[in-house]
């Protein structure tokens, strides 16, 4: 739990102004990020006169955040997002009085007051194939110079850190890592009352192996698909595959792995799954499989951990620095290996026991509070221009 606490040391008070649009749309990771961040945030200042005035679209649904009297909600809706961020923000910023403003990804020319960028990622540098055309041709036009007109660049891991710093050539002190926290709602439940839960709603018996995440080249979820059919062929392992994740794009692969690898409906694809539903499929998984071959961070993991779900990941990106000794890391292109880490889990009772204890352990590292803590030094550097 995260302890209310006074600012840190300086105590300045601010006007943080902050691109609020992520709160209105559904549960995604960059939803989990400003949900996170912002609660915190009102936490960490809340014996101090500072204000979060949250811009956005749309109003953001009751119950999205605390309540605070930290935050000054204002809705001005736009028929145009990017015309929104490029020309409205900065002039709601200036009309309500802003020290400064929090973006994501972009940071418009037309700011005349300091501005903070969260950059989660540049996997569309490092391999663009994993983006659609028009995706990566915007980010490479955008994300660039916004990190250059930002006072702050914030990013979500050191690994995310030392990218952005070594391909957009960027001064070290102005790249800082601020971590996730671990999303509120992740948990332990009796696998015998979560198995219960999702056969009722999903129709799925166990045991079964997790999958969780858009359905995106990147994610690398033929792996998975690959990796459960050999332990199902190879090991004789009755183990159905649960692929989450709301519909993504250049679904080939995916489509060929299930005609490759795909026998007798041992695949369930659900869609999109509200969070109040994945903390029950991750106690009722027997584990979860995140291929993914690069990762800014990966919540998906981390909430896994919460819950004492042994997990296999990928060894790509920044999943190491979030995985530690809570799971498995593996290479993602060895299914082979993958099928024979769900083997070990699935019939070694002790071994699944003991890294389930690990993977609480580790996933309790992680806290909105550390977050917010370094957010608000970065916010305090770039007002007053260190």
């Amino acid at each position: 739990m995260e302890a209310d606490s006074k600012p840190p040391a300086g105590g300045q008070t601010v006007r943080i102004g902050i691109d609020a649009r992520l709160l209105t749309g559904a549960y995604t990771g960059d939803r989990t990020y400003w949900r996170g961040l912002l609660g915190a945030l009102s936490r960490l200042l809340s014996a101090s006169e500072s204000r979060l005035v949250l811009f956005s679209t749309r109003p953001i649904p009751d119950g999205t955040l605390p309540e605070s009297p930290l935050y000054e909600p204002v809705v001005l809706p736009a028929r145009s997002g990017r015309l929104w961020s490029l020309l409205r923000l900065p002039m709601l910023a200036q009309r309500y009085r802003c020290d400064l403003v929090h973006t994501q990804y972009t940071v418009s020319p037309w700011f005349t007051i300091p501005t903070v960028t969260t950059v989660h990622d540049i996997s569309f540098l490092i391999e663009p194939r994993w983006f659609p055309l028009k995706d990566r041709v915007l980010l490479r036009l955008t994300v660039p110079s916004s990190c250059r007109r930002a006072k702050r660049v914030l990013t979500v891991s050191e690994t995310s850190r030392e990218h952005l710093i070594a391909m957009l050539n960027l001064p070290p002190e102005k790249v800082i890592a601020t971590p996730n926290g671990l999303p509120t709602g992740f948990h332990p439940i009796p696998p015998s009352e979560a198995q219960a839960w999702v056969r009722h709603h999903y129709g799925v018996e166990p045991p079964f192996a997790l999958a969780v995440g858009v359905l995106q080249p990147r994610k690398n979820w033929q792996l998975a698909i690959e990796a459960v059919s050999l332990a199902r062929s190879q090991y004789e392992l009755p183990i159905a595959l649960v692929l989450t994740g709301k519909a993504g794009w250049a679904r080939r692969q995916l489509d060929y792995a299930k005609r490759v690898w795909v026998q007798d409906g041992w695949l369930h694809e659900t869609g999109y799954v509200p969070d109040e539903h994945l903390v029950w499929l991750y106690n009722a998984a027997a584990l979860l499989l995140y291929p993914s071959f690069y990762e800014g961070f990966g919540l998906p993991p981390l909430e896994a951990m919460a819950c004492g779900t042994a997990v296999i990941a990928s060894n790509g990106g920044a999943l190491p620095e979030v995985v530690g000794s809570g799971g498995i890391l593996l290479p993602p292109d060895e299914p082979g290996l993958w099928a024979n880490a769900i083997r070990t889990l699935l019939t070694n009772d002790a071994y699944r026991e003991s890294l389930s204890m690990r993977a609480k352990a580790q996933a309790q590292r992680f806290s909105w509070r550390t977050t917010a803590e370094r957010t608000w030094h970065a916010y305090l550097q770039a007002v007053n221009c260190e």
